[in-house]
């Protein structure tokens, strides 16, 4: 019990000689400092006005395996909004019918895969999480 209340002592004390420092009393208060004068309107710069750039990207449909990509060069990206994240299993399964392939459940929680012929959808217990189109 004496060796917390000393503990307690010392950081009292330490923290009361910290707080009354002279190492705080050379610092100017926020009273005393000068304020600093604004240029004068002439000397201020007019802004430089805004110039937007638009960029053109071609891109060109390539039947293969590997596309040569040029710098500067993008790919087209198919959105996949159906089936929505949260959606049952049996929901899934009545507006896109049975999958070609269910692996099993894997990890914790288990994430199951099903494969259609254009997407793969991937549920975490009974419910969609990601949806990847395979063409």
């Amino acid at each position: 019990m004496k060796n917390i209340a000393r503990i307690i002592a010392s950081g009292f004390i330490t923290s009361l000689l910290l707080a009354t420092s002279s190492a705080f009393a050379d610092r100017p208060s926020m009273s005393d400092r000068e304020p600093t004068p604004l240029p004068p309107p002439e000397a201020i710069a007019e802004p430089e006005p805004m110039v937007e750039e638009t960029a053109v990207t071609t891109v060109e449909q390539v039947m293969g395996d590997a596309i040569d990509l040029q710098p500067g060069e993008t790919l087209p990206v198919n959105l996949l909004d159906f089936p929505r994240r949260g959606m049952s299993m049996d929901k899934v399964q009545n507006e896109l019918g049975r999958p070609i392939q269910i692996s099993p459940a894997v990890g914790t929680p288990p994430i199951t895969t099903w494969v259609y012929d254009d997407r793969n959808v991937y549920f975490e217990y009974s419910r969609v999480v990601h949806v990847v189109a395979t063409k």
